[in-house]
């Protein structure tokens, strides 16, 4: 593990030391970016850490990756997002891991991309992740999040289908489950959020061909499909528990539509933001690309925001302790 900007020994200067009782006690304060770096399968892999201010060693932070879409830049996406402000607001960590190539291995098959055609190991590179930030901070590992756009998307739900043992929700922005995990069995119940708008040109809310520049780059689920899936498995009521619009902005032609379905028992849960009329885009930011390109950018709702207040008192399920 190697550790770059903000280095360890900032720690240093921040420790207040003593002895309580005859025994030594350490703690610690401070905030900031860090550039980290893990070695997985022979390969060094990159990731970006933000400490919140007000960071210290005598309580426990929880944690969100927030993961770049295809082609995508894990710093640029911090930025983008306003995760970083949010996470100094609420107290919790973020990381912003980098795909391998700018790409991230979600399972799909009929893709070109070097992760997915060297079948680069990202579920390791998350699980690396964790023991290394579990290492070197005071970490929730029951509020363990992840959240990423179009490909970071789909590579969410393979996080959800295969580390439900370390994540407690997962949230998708532009993005649907991979046809190739339309089988998968979480070990554990999980929460997932998903907010997808119906226009979207590359990502299609209906699920079928993802197309990029007019190329062919694997299926998808739809996204009620999707939904359908994880209402099943986390054994939710097949009804929703709460539906409804939210259309703040009136001159946009576009509405949310909001289904939340519920595990009552353990208070796990499905939800989807459905952006009528919204495209390839992170719902409150800036339209980051032509609406010709991407469709168009929803601003009745902060994808930021809404993510944020559906993780925060999410923990994780495990079968003992349904």
């Amino acid at each position: 593990m190697k550790i770059k900007g903000l280095l360890i020994l900032v720690l240093l200067i921040a420790v207040s030391a003593g002895f309580v009782e005859g025994e030594f006690n350490l703690t610690y304060s401070f905030s900031g970016d860090m550039t980290m770096s893990v070695e997985v399968d022979g390969i060094e892999r990159e990731y970006f850490v933000h400490i919140p201010e007000g960071y210290n060693s005598e309580e426990l932070f929880p944690v969100v990756f927030v993961l770049h879409g295809g082609g995508g830049n894990a710093e640029k996406l911090g930025r983008y997002t306003g995760f970083t402000e949010l996470s100094d607001q609420e107290k919790f960590i973020v990381v912003y891991p980098q795909g391998y190539n700018r790409n991230w291995n979600d399972g799909r098959t009929d893709i070109k991309s070097k992760a997915h055609e060297e079948n680069i190991n990202d579920i390791k590179f998350f699980n690396e992740m964790i023991k290394a930030l579990n290492l070197l901070f005071k970490i929730d590992e029951s509020r363990i999040y992840a959240v990423g756009i179009s490909n970071g998307a789909m590579m969410s739900f393979r996080i959800a289908c295969e580390l439900s043992d370390k994540f407690a929700a997962i949230a998708a922005v532009a993005g649907s489950c991979p046809e190739e995990l339309s089988e998968c069995t979480p070990e554990n119940p999980i929460s997932i959020l998903i907010i997808n708008g119906t226009d979207d040109p590359l990502v299609p809310f209906h699920g079928g061909n993802v197309k990029v520049f007019k190329k062919t780059r694997g299926k998808i689920l739809s996204t009620m499909e999707t939904i359908k899936k994880f209402v099943l498995h986390n054994e939710c009521g097949i009804k929703p528990v709460n539906f409804y619009n939210i259309d703040t902005v009136k001159d946009d032609e576009m509405i949310v539509r909001v289904q939340e379905y519920k595990n009552e028992k353990t208070g796990v849960e499905v939800v989807l933001y459905k952006i009528e009329g919204g495209g390839h885009t992170w719902p409150g930011k800036k339209q980051y690309a032509p609406k010709f390109m991407i469709g168009k950018t929803n601003r009745d709702i902060d994808a930021t925001e809404v993510i944020w207040n559906f993780f925060k008192n999410k923990k994780l399920q495990t079968i003992e302790n349904e």
